[in-house]
């Protein structure tokens, strides 16, 4: 916002508009950020006292936070070596962000009856051979994982669709439609009483 008090000022122009952008977080395993309320007084504070005339208008863009948690891919666990589970999807697919940027999605092992073995650390390699197919993590699961197992891993709204490929021939899926609760929610029990197509910011 300084930076714009600068380029206003220095342009010397009329602005109609002030797009901040996105940036605003989601919560995530071992990442969690403060209340989006703290993001938007900063904001808002700072958009009250550059130079633009009252009818300006304040825009963002809120991608992450609005959308992360609406989705998760269901993997199916291929093999597992000491820590290392091999899934088959993966960097090329819908974990981008685990293998790139080294995001910790949430992840639960779906089997019935559950599990009763402790958690414990495991990575991911995905199906492709590439060196690159692989999530350091950790994500947590119950220490006897195993072949054949399936795992939910969520979170993956933000990237998981707009950045997969069909690298080496890797993409089949099935989209199904479910309506239970997020994984992890940044938002609480403030937003719940919201209809499910509004979100307040």
């Amino acid at each position: 916002m300084e930076r714009v008090r600068a380029a206003i000022v220095d342009a010397a122009v009329t602005v109609d508009v002030i797009d901040v952008g996105g940036g605003f977080p989601s919560s995530y395993p071992g990442m969690e950020p403060p209340p989006l309320e703290h993001f938007f007084e900063t904001i808002h504070r700072a958009f009250e006292s550059l130079p633009v005339s009252y009818s300006s208008e304040l825009w963002c863009e809120p991608g992450r936070a609005l959308c992360a948690e609406y989705s998760s891919i269901i993997v199916r666990v291929e093999k597992r070596r000491g820590t290392e589970l091999y899934i088959n999807d993966g960097a090329y697919g819908a974990l981008f962000d685990a293998a790139h940027i080294g995001w910790r999605f949430p992840t639960e092992l779906l089997r019935e009856p559950d599990s009763r073995a402790k958690d414990m650390e495991f990575s991911f390699y995905g199906p492709t051979c590439d060196d690159m197919d692989y999530m350091v993590g950790p994500f947590m699961l119950p220490a006897d994982t195993q072949a054949g197992d399936y795992i939910e891993i969520g979170m993956l709204g933000a990237y998981g669709s707009a950045m997969r490929t069909a690298f080496n021939g890797f993409g089949s899926d099935e989209t199904v439609i479910v309506t239970d609760e997020p994984m992890v929610s940044l938002y609480d029990e403030r937003f719940q009483d919201l209809a499910s197509n509004v979100v307040k910011l």
